[in-house]
């Protein structure tokens, strides 16, 4: 009997002592901390894009992000920029509300920015003069240029040049043969696309100057700027300069600038009054560009390029007396006019191509010694037309530009 009381006693103690700690381990526990968040990037992915970050963290004092790039937040929400391709390590940490042992104060996520140019190729197409008239193409890489030659046509005097990335075509302008043929990326299936001769083609005859934007083709001649369809159908006249509001003109060489929204051209001066003009893309805001250096403006240029990053404008000019350019040569200035510089020597002939490489800030630019023959050259140098070097030899360059595109 004292046994079993004994053991009754222990027994209920035992209870007893653990209802107490049931009792005293009940309360409600702190919240922990967890970091997280969501994203949203822009330009499908590709350099450059913006992120927005879209914070969902729970229980949480403050924050601080680290984006990968050299960027730094304490924002709730923050966004970011990156210019470049490559992989970017995000974290986000997260300052808890109590000290706990299973707060998850930091979450990070790898983003993959990716390189637009990638499986695409950096080439520099340009047009010769001779018989016969070409088209030629360069791969730009580490290696000494490796010429390769378009399929041969009818073409006479390739005056134009332009390239449409998205549907690897290439367009040339034909003043002489008043035509536009258009190409693939890579030489073949030369087409006349627009033809003077073919009744209701007629707008494309004297064409020179010639662009791409969007799903059309855009090209200068008499009377101002023309378009049609990337497969030449409906030609019609753009913005006309016959008068008015827009002197006469004949657009030699012309580029269209996406972060102003106009058109810059240079004007035939051998009919015409010359100049460096620029036009709103809706035709408006017709006005002529005068420049920061003794004599008059109506210059006698001949070829034109835009950097579109540094706002300038590279300008081959023909000697003429009593203007900014009696010498002649190319000319670098800003897209108002100032600082107008003279940074290379031209031949004997008017220079008609000129472009730049982005990547490598390169400027190429044509001499020519006679019309025809193949005793011209292709001069590359710095942006500056420092350290100029013969680059191709051995030609009679005319048109030329420089594109990123899959071959």
């Amino acid at each position: 009997m004292k046994r079993n009381l004994l053991y009754l006693i222990s027994v209920l103690f035992i209870l007893t002592m653990s209802a107490g700690c049931k009792k005293k381990d009940m309360g409600t526990p702190a919240a922990s901390t967890v970091a997280n968040f969501t994203y949203v990037i822009n330009n499908q992915g590709y350099a450059p894009c913006d992120v927005t970050f879209t914070n969902t963290s729970l229980n949480a004092l403050g924050y601080t992000w680290d984006f990968g790039n050299g960027q730094t937040s304490t924002e709730l929400n923050p966004s970011t920029t990156y210019n470049t391709p490559g992989l970017y390590t995000v974290k986000l940490t997260c300052t808890p509300v109590s000290e706990l042992y299973y707060n998850q104060s930091v979450k990070t996520v790898v983003i993959n920015v990716k390189d637009p140019l990638a499986g695409l190729s950096q080439v520099f197409y340009f047009t010769t003069r001779g018989t016969p008239a070409l088209g030629h193409s360069v791969i730009l890489d580490d290696n000494p240029p490796l010429v390769q030659d378009f399929v041969q046509s009818d073409m006479a005097r390739p005056y134009g040049i332009a390239v449409d990335t998205a549907h690897k075509k290439v367009y040339i302008s034909d003043f002489y043969n008043q035509a536009i043929y258009r190409y693939n990326a890579d030489g073949t299936l030369p087409e006349k696309i627009l033809d003077a001769t073919v009744p209701g083609q007629e707008l494309c005859g004297d064409a020179e100057a010639i662009f791409l934007l969007g799903d059309k083709i855009y090209w200068g001649r008499t009377g101002g700027i023309y378009r049609a369809n990337l497969d030449g159908s409906n030609p019609e006249l753009f913005i006309p300069m016959n008068g008015g509001d827009a002197e006469p003109m004949f657009p030699i060489d012309m580029q269209y600038d996406p972060a102003s929204g106009k058109i810059y051209l240079v004007n035939d001066k051998t009919d015409y009054l010359g100049g460096f003009w620029s036009v709103n893309f809706d035709g408006t805001n017709f006005q002529k560009i005068t420049f920061d250096a003794p004599g008059t403006s109506d210059i006698d240029g001949t070829a034109l390029e835009l950097d579109t990053r540094t706002g300038k404008a590279y300008l081959v000019i023909y000697p003429g007396d009593g203007t900014v350019a009696p010498d002649g040569g190319v000319y670098m200035c800003n897209l108002d006019g100032t600082s107008f510089t003279r940074i290379g020597d031209m031949g004997s002939k008017a220079t008609w191509g000129i472009t730049l490489d982005e990547k490598h800030n390169k400027l190429f630019w044509g001499i020519k010694n006679s019309n025809s023959s193949p005793d011209g050259k292709i001069i590359r140098a710095n942006l500056d037309g420092s350290n100029p070097e013969d680059w191709i030899t051995g030609v009679s360059p005319h048109a030329m530009t420089v594109v990123w595109i899959k071959l």
